[in-house]
């Protein structure tokens, strides 16, 4: 294998690590009632930094 196929080999080797952590992630956010998970969380902490800065 060249160094471009192992390059390639191990973007996709991280990818799926990294899928596979924001899933869980998401999961377990929504377990603990954020109830679209991490898009929730995103939106509650915009809001939390948005209060802030006033």
């Amino acid at each position: 294998m060249d160094d471009s196929h192992h390059q390639v080999a191990v973007l996709e080797s991280r990818v799926d690590h990294l899928e596979t952590e924001i899933s869980y992630l998401n999961k377990i956010l929504i377990r603990c009632g954020f109830q679209d998970g991490i898009a929730t969380l995103k939106y509650s902490v915009e809001e939390l930094l948005k209060e802030d800065k006033l």
